[in-house]
């Protein structure tokens, strides 16, 4: 985060939440991750002999770097606690004397390969040049002055001795000072999170793949230096699932000031290599699409394009809500830039005069030239039910489920939120709900905690950027609530829809997680805005004791089924909650 960021941050913070919340937060971050790492690495250096021990061939492309910080790299991969790999470092020509005479230091170990290239051809030629002295099953990237845990290694063997089968397997890292006498920036990622990941290369440096897998997709394009590692994965990916993410931090980025680890503008030529490689992304995987730079964050995000103008079917439950409903579809009438889309309106048993304004109302769209339907069916209240008695009705290949108190904020909501529905690994789609007339957020995003489902950050204000810009780009996420929900007619029905055992609470988690395991990734959408016109001040603890109980019962069904997600979120890292 750059020094205006951070000084943006605070002063929002001392707006909305006072100067003793800064205060707060502050002495909490100065202090959380060195009790952290007191917690959680009090045992890096215990191994236990292995049934497999694969061979990972660690490559380092090397130019003009410090003796110091060389030296430490490099030791830092000789003190592995795991013993079967080997060290491949190119040198790109340096003109620095002391690169030169550090590496000779090393020639000497059986397990250090080096070539010296008689030309200098940037970081992705020279880390090609690694590649090529190795010959382990798994290529393991490391920059020059990088510097990794000593379990590293064999954490990604203990992996691998779970699971054989694994191509690509990536960790947590956190942030190595110039002078190497601090640790800070701890980055918790979330498991592998491909919506996320076309925004943000989150998986970063120290990175292990099986190297038959890399020979076939071809490895690192110097068009792309700066990005080099970015292309890679991205077309790695493309060939594999078999992805695994390792809770915990095995290596630490050095911060400097021509690195991007501190200075995300110290490459500029970087961010345009970057938004050339995702274009050619989407052409490589014949997707339609724009990519659109985040200025906020310095990151591309991909704007998926609706192709075919597929009619959307917006679901509204509804019942003698009429004036909230009128005020949802006007915004919907008056702001959408997406016009394909028709309007059901699903009632449970409004009164005569209620039915009658709905139904005048309906009529008035139809004039309009905007296709709309009225269910009407007295019942007692069941919203999977409403969902599903629409959702039966819907011409659609797209279904939008919407909340009658939602309004929108920006025209080009509906067809973000449809463009990224139809993508082949998407799930549900999600929006950004903002509370009324405000900045502070009510929904970004469903994550699993040990308490149950949570909507993050509810309540932040939006105007600042909350931790790894979660509420800037695109991310995948276990659920997004079904006050505005998207999903393809197609998936809907093949999860059977929303299960009706769950009329009241959870039923849209439940939903995301039928989706979850048919193999889609559901994901929240921070361009697609709508207010949510909920009560700041209600919340779940103000339910009678009939209704806490009817939902703690719910919560308990919703992990009787599903067992793996309680106090588990695959997309929201565990030690984000320490």
């Amino acid at each position: 985060m750059s020094v205006r960021n951070m000084i943006n941050e605070a002063l929002n913070i001392i707006r909305v939440e006072g100067f003793r919340s800064l205060l707060k937060k502050i002495r909490y971050k100065l202090t959380f991750y060195k009790n952290w790492m007191q917690d959680n690495e009090k045992d890096i250096l215990k191994t236990e002999k292995l049934k497999f021990n694969p061979k990972f061939s660690v490559v380092v492309p090397v130019y003009n770097v410090t003796s110091r910080i060389l030296s430490e790299c490099i030791d830092s991969v000789l003190a592995q606690t795991y013993k079967n790999f080997e060290l491949c470092i190119a040198d790109d020509s340096s003109t620095m004397p002391e690169v030169i005479l550090t590496l000779k230091k090393y020639e000497s170990d059986p397990r250090v390969k080096i070539v010296y290239r008689k030309e200098n051809g940037n970081i992705s030629k020279a880390g090609n040049s690694a590649i090529e002295l190795a010959d382990g099953d798994f290529i393991c990237f490391l920059d020059c002055d990088d510097v990794l845990s000593p379990n590293a290694l064999y954490e990604n063997a203990l992996a691998l001795n779970d699971d054989p089968d694994l191509d690509f397997i990536y960790s947590d890292e956190d942030k190595l000072t110039a002078d190497s006498k601090k640790r800070k920036n701890p980055l918790f990622k979330p498991d592998w999170s491909p919506d996320l990941f076309m925004t943000s290369m989150y998986t970063c440096h120290f990175a292990v793949f099986r190297k038959a897998v890399g020979d076939k997709v071809g490895w690192l394009k110097s068009q792309y230096d700066g990005a080099q590692d970015y292309d890679f994965t991205l077309r790695f990916t493309e060939k594999t699932d078999h992805i695994y993410h390792i809770r915990k931090i095995l290596y630490h980025w050095r911060m400097s000031e021509n690195s991007t680890a501190d200075n995300p503008m110290a490459k500029k030529y970087i961010y345009e290599r970057t938004e050339k490689m995702k274009e050619e992304a989407l052409q490589r995987r014949n997707i339609e699409g724009k990519v659109v730079y985040i200025p906020d964050c310095y990151l591309y995000k991909i704007c998926y394009a609706p192709v075919g103008n597929p009619l959307v079917s917006i679901i509204i439950p509804s019942k003698e809500n009429f004036d909230v409903f009128k005020r949802c579809v006007d915004s919907i009438v008056e702001k959408t830039d997406y016009r394909n889309f028709e309007i059901i309106l699903v009632d449970n048993g409004s009164s005569k005069e209620t039915e009658e304004r709905y139904r005048n109302y309906l009529d008035g769209l139809k004039q309009k030239g905007i296709f709309s339907r009225y269910i009407y069916e007295k019942a007692d209240f069941n919203f999977s039910r409403m969902c599903n008695q629409g959702a039966f009705k819907a011409k659609g290949s797209l279904l939008l489920f919407l909340n009658d108190d939602t309004e929108v904020v920006n025209g080009s909501w509906l067809e973000l939120m449809a463009g990224h529905a139809m993508q082949k690994r998407t799930g549900a789609v999600g929006a950004k709900l903002l509370y009324p007339d405000s900045s502070l957020i009510q929904h970004i995003g469903i994550a699993e905690l040990k308490d149950g489902p949570v909507h993050i950050y509810c309540g932040s204000d939006d105007k600042r950027i909350l931790m790894y810009d979660r509420n800037r780009i695109d991310y995948d996420c276990t659920a997004v609530t079904a006050a505005c929900l998207m999903v393809s007619a197609e998936k809907y029905r093949a999860v059977q829809g929303f299960d009706e055992s769950f009329p009241v609470a959870y039923n849209d988690v439940k939903l995301c997680f039928d989706l979850m395991k048919n193999g889609w990734y559901n994901v929240c959408r921070m361009d697609a805005v709508l207010y949510h016109h909920e009560s700041l001040s209600r919340g779940l603890d103000e339910e009678d004791a009939r209704k806490r109980e009817k939902r703690i019962a719910a919560l308990k069904r919703l992990y009787d089924l599903y067992p793996e997600y309680e106090g588990h979120d695959p997309f929201y890292n565990s030690n984000l909650l320490q």
